[in-house]
């Protein structure tokens, strides 16, 4: 397939989205192995009823995954449809066979959607996409690296980090390092005990660099104008429907990733991250690596938002060092991983890996 230009994500026009849904369809379900989710937009982009039906979506969500979380949510809530065998996290057993090909899945979609138009309406205008993936964690673990020996070889320690998250949905990425990780070149990182397993694959002739044994994080906080609280059944519900049933190990990893969580729940700031940033680096303590973080969350920022977010980190930069962590989208087939130093008012940026969206993969430059 031919590199296609990125859609013009804000419009409702039913073309527009039409061809929102033939790219997530063609361009990003594959780099997921998204085959259920592939075969729908195939359908769903020549229906005027479901992308009006989509078209609900804020401006600043994307309609694709709003939809399809949307049916998903109903359907994890109990909700008896012959459509449930098409979904392998909902299958009796997939392993055996029972999950049905994702070419037949349209029409009872299509019967699903129009059967429960009212409730799937209410859905896509009302909620977000606030994913925790936290295969991207096997990013941040060698980014997070980075920062702690740039910091020390600027003789700014050695010191533990003090992070904040941008964006952080219910925070579950804040406990990076309680995860366990494992890179297919043996690499392995952190407790071989826990709950949360993280595997990636390695790419390019540039190894990973060094993981230290430990590093150490004294403070962690997140900022999101709206916070999922994981104590609440039904955010979590929501949290699972935003997970592709294509990928049964991504909810294991999350309901293992809300355990954790549970015993020491993240502080998540509610408000606009320009507004709210500065009396979080003032609140982190004074004897750390402050680095402020963000996966896949500064797409869905207004131009005006997201300059002013850069504002306040490269001002306050002027009392101290701050390190800012990036995963996003570049429109092509990966993401880039890029490292960004602000001090005294001044900023320098590195790309240091191109990576899969989701952290499948790993390419370390």
């Amino acid at each position: 397939m031919t590199k296609r230009e990125r859609p013009d994500y804000p419009s409702r026009a039913l073309d527009d989205l039409a061809y929102q849904f033939e790219y997530f369809g063609e361009v990003e379900c594959p780099q997921l192995d998204a085959h259920l989710y592939r075969a729908l937009c195939r359908g769903i982009q020549h229906d005027r009823e479901l992308l009006a039906m989509a078209a609900r979506a804020p401006v600043t969500q994307p309609p694709p995954n709003l939809l399809f979380a949307a049916v998903h949510y109903l359907l994890l809530a109990g909700e008896e449809h012959a459509l449930r065998a098409w979904y392998p996290d909902l299958a009796p057993d997939p392993s055996r066979g029972e999950v049905g090909s994702p070419n037949s899945a349209f029409d009872p979609f299509r019967a699903f959607c129009l059967a429960q138009r009212a409730r799937i309406e209410g859905l896509i205008e009302t909620r977000l996409i606030q994913t925790n993936v936290l295969q991207r964690c096997s990013a941040l673990l060698p980014a997070f690296a980075r920062v702690s020996q740039e910091a020390e070889a600027a003789g700014e320690g050695p010191a533990p980090l003090a992070l904040i998250e941008i964006g952080p949905s219910a925070g579950l990425n804040l406990f990076w390092d309680r995860f366990h990780y494992r890179y297919d070149d043996g690499a392995t990182w952190g407790a071989s005990s826990s709950r949360v397993v993280v595997e990636c694959a390695l790419r390019g002739q540039v190894g990973l660099p060094p993981l230290p044994a430990e590093i150490p994080v004294a403070w962690r906080r997140g900022v999101d104008i709206h916070p999922v609280d994981i104590r609440d059944p039904d955010a979590v519900l929501w949290l699972r429907a935003l997970v592709w049933p294509d990928h049964p190990g991504r909810q294991e990893r999350l309901s293992a990733a809300v355990e954790i969580a549970l015993d020491d729940p993240p502080q998540i700031a509610t408000g606009d991250a320009a507004a709210v940033l500065p009396a979080l680096i003032e609140a982190a303590p004074k004897d750390t690596t402050l680095c402020i973080y963000g996966t896949h969350t500064l797409y869905q920022f207004p131009q005006d938002a997201l300059i002013a977010t850069f504002k306040a980190i490269q001002s306050a930069s002027r009392m101290r060092p701050i390190h800012f962590v990036s995963i996003e989208g570049t429109g092509d087939r990966w993401s880039e991983l890029r490292c960004t130093r602000y001090r005294e008012g001044e900023r320098e940026t590195t790309l240091v890996a191109n990576c899969n969206p989701h952290g499948r993969w790993l390419e370390w430059l």
